[in-house]
């Protein structure tokens, strides 16, 4: 399922559908190892004892979580995966049974995963068993801290397993209090896996497809030009007794060793490539750690390459072996232009096809400019981030509030630093701390679970003004807060429109549904938006709460200085030097980390862009071999023409002028095309529309810059034609 839910949901299911099994529950987690090399933070996930039967995969050493691991009170285990077992074990098969530490706390490794096994987190490390007493009374005390994971019964599609799950919701609302407004949501968990990616990969596939389309029509009209100027070789052949078969034959031959020939190129070229590809994307972009040419892949191209190359050949042969030998033979017969509005046909797909990548591609490239010049409404630039994660079998809440107290204290007195502070997790593109109910003084009070929601975010003091967020009404939290033990909330100004529009937003008061005590506090500041989850995302409604209130042990610190990447060695060692066992990660500016989270939209809009830079080529080249094959097939009229005195510009304009009407019959219908196909881009794009007519103009006005180029050339060449060496061809 695609919500966080509560163990009782999750309980409720396994009991009641009937239209999957299994139902296996998962939740990341974050945990430090300590005591093999350096300390480091691994990124986990705890699972039931149904995680790895439902997911149909085994381990590839010891085994994985059992139902006995899976019991409250049993003895920690884990289950390690490949990477992390060949980076900190170097791939030692006697790991196994090995007693690790994991938050101070004693775990046994029962097993590791196959290297190629990923759920979800590209980069997951580790799975430990939840130990979750089934037993208890969930129902007095719920949360939603956990996701689901089924498997569809035999026979079962997954709109009856969505009807069927989405009537149990029903039921359990109506039964249970905790479940009023709330529904289930079913997701295939390939289309989880994929989602990132998926309408990317499809877009990429259909640029493929155009770009293969432009190669295809312009090997084709090379063919039909090549041919054409063989005919009256063909026309001897069949005059001393080759039949019409075998000539195809001979033609289809040539073509499939061209194709061929250029699929092995092909090959090569991609094998040189997935290493560049594979760098240049990050990990959890692709999920796969590498990529390779393998016996599907080469099947794959091999199949296109002799489909293409009986595309291209075939065509080209019938026309070339349909006409009259004797027409051929006859002088000057073989110099005729053979099927003209063949290869103009061609050309002008070419150019249409050509306009749908360049016009798709331009829409990418105008979105990836946009992302990256968003208004996120804070100051990103000279901002050092790094993440920390105290154990909390070592950090209790005091500790806790102690440490992050003297890590601002410490980053705030190395040279150079302007300010600094941290969050629970990082602005914009980072997971806040999820969000809750609330309940504003004075309104009707509701049970809890009827009561508006909002996103809960953890900062300490002086966040707002390290990383330049505007506080519009009152104050941000401070040190003096955090002394004094005094409490109180700041919200952005997305939950004072939503929820205070009708009060002065520092006269309210909330409690909100998140510790074991939540008394009513008072709203101290109102600060500006920032987008939430994502570049793309608009703010949601947000209240903050002080570090000092809510002593989260992962957060995120943020470091304002000029000179920020410089001081990152200075800033890892002074956190160090107040427990030398806690380890820094991601260490990063703020710019590389929103740069990171844009890797889709740029590995998009670099590989369309290149596949229509590739089109253009291809289609400019087509344009051009048509006319200079014109030209030299004329080259006799033209020197007669000439002869006469013909104007030498007026020929030079004949021939342009052929060009563009060909590249303006291709644009036309290429932009129609555009029009029609490029609104599957619409999940791609930000801040550009499918129809953008700025994108369009400027494609037509580079299509026909290329285009007049390509023509030219062509025709000051039939421009310098000498007419006695024209007429004494013949």
């Amino acid at each position: 399922t695609h919500n966080v839910v509560s163990p009782a949901n999750w309980l409720d299911w396994q009991r009641q559908s009937r239209t999957l099994h299994g139902f296996a529950a998962w939740r990341p987690v974050a945990v430090t190892l300590t005591g093999i090399g350096a300390p480091a933070r691994l990124k986990g996930q705890g699972v039931s004892s149904e995680f790895f039967p439902v997911l149909g995969v085994q381990a590839f050493l010891g085994r994985t979580i059992s139902v006995a691991d899976d019991r409250p009170g049993a003895a920690a285990v884990v289950v390690l995966s490949y990477q992390l077992w060949q980076r900190r074990f170097g791939g030692d098969p006697e790991a196994i049974g090995r007693i690790i530490r994991l938050d101070d706390t004693p775990a046994r490794i029962v097993g590791v995963m196959p290297s190629a096994f990923r759920f979800i987190d590209q980069d997951n490390d580790l799975w430990g068993a939840f130990r979750l007493d089934r037993n208890y009374p969930f129902r007095v005390k719920s949360g939603r801290f956990i996701n689901v994971v089924a498997r569809l019964n035999p026979g079962t599609t997954i709109s009856a397993a969505r009807a069927d799950m989405t009537g149990l919701a029903s039921r359990l609302a109506a039964a249970y209090t905790f479940n009023t407004n709330t529904t289930v949501t079913l997701v295939p968990l390939r289309e989880e896996l994929t989602g990132q990616v998926h309408t990317s990969v499809l877009a990429l596939y259909a640029a493929v497809g155009l770009l293969l389309s432009i190669a295809c029509f312009n090997v084709a009209n090379l063919l039909l030009a090549r041919l054409a100027s063989r005919r009256r070789e063909l026309a001897i052949r069949s005059s001393l007794g080759a039949g019409r078969v075998a000539l195809v034959r001979q033609v289809l031959v040539e073509s499939l060793l061209f194709a061929g020939a250029g699929g092995a190129l092909g090959i090569a070229l991609a094998r040189w490539s997935l290493e560049g590809l594979v760098a240049f994307a990050r990990p959890d972009l692709l999920r796969v750690s590498t990529l390779a040419v393998d016996r599907r892949v080469l099947l794959y191209a091999l199949g296109v390459s002799v489909l293409t190359g009986l595309l291209v050949g075939i065509v080209p042969a019938v026309l070339v072996t349909r006409g009259s030998a004797q027409d051929a033979l006859r002088p000057g017969g073989f110099r005729v232009t053979h099927a003209p509005r063949v290869r103009q046909f061609l050309v002008a797909c070419q150019v249409a096809l050509t306009v749908v990548l360049l016009c798709g591609a331009g829409l990418l490239v105008r979105t990836l400019l946009a992302l990256n010049h968003v208004d996120n409404g804070l100051d990103g630039h000279d901002i050092l981030t790094m993440e920390l994660g105290l154990p909390s079998t070592r950090y209790g809440p005091e500790r806790t509030r102690a440490f992050y107290r003297e890590a601002v204290s410490a980053l705030r007195a190395l040279p150079g630093v302007e300010s600094a502070a941290a969050a629970n997790s990082l602005a914009v593109i980072g997971d806040p701390r999820g969000g809750s109910w609330f309940q504003r003084l004075g309104t009707p009070e509701v049970p809890v679970y009827q009561r508006p929601g909002a996103t809960i975010r953890v900062v300490t003091g002086g966040y707002f003004h390290t990383l330049g967020i505007p506080v519009l009404r009152g104050r941000e939290f401070t040190e003096a807060d955090d002394a004094s033990g005094g409490k109180g909330f700041v919200v952005n100004e997305a939950f004072a429109k939503a929820f205070l529009s009708d009060i002065d937003p520092l006269s309210a008061s909330l409690t909100v549904w998140m510790q074991r005590e939540n008394p009513y506090l008072p709203v101290i500041g109102v600060v500006g938006d920032v987008s939430e989850g994502s570049v793309r995302d608009k703010a949601q409604p947000t209240i903050f709460y002080s570090h000092h209130q809510m002593p989260e042990t992962e957060m995120t610190l943020f470091v304002r200085a000029h000179e920020g990447p410089a001081i990152a060695t200075s800033a890892v060692n002074a956190l160090h030097a107040i427990d030398p066992d806690v380890p820094v990660t991601k260490v990063r500016t703020f710019d590389d980390a929103i740069g990171e989270s844009l890797a889709r939209d740029r590995l998009s809009a670099i590989v369309s862009g290149v596949f229509a830079a590739s089109g253009l080529l291809l289609a400019c080249l087509g344009l051009y071999g048509l006319l200079a094959f014109l030209v030299a097939e004329r080259t006799k009229e033209i020197g007669i023409r000439i002869a006469l005195g013909a104007p030498l510009g007026r020929l030079t304009r004949s021939v342009v002028g052929l060009g563009l009407r060909l590249a303006g019959i291709g644009a036309v219908v290429g932009l129609a095309v555009s029009i029609l196909l490029l609104r599957v881009l619409g999940s791609l794009l930000f801040g550009v529309t499918p129809y953008d007519v700025s994108t369009y103009a400027a494609v037509l006005t580079l299509l026909c810059a290329v285009a007049g180029v390509a023509s030219y050339v062509p025709g000051r060449r039939a421009a310098r034609v000498e007419p006695l060496v024209a007429l004494r061809q013949e």
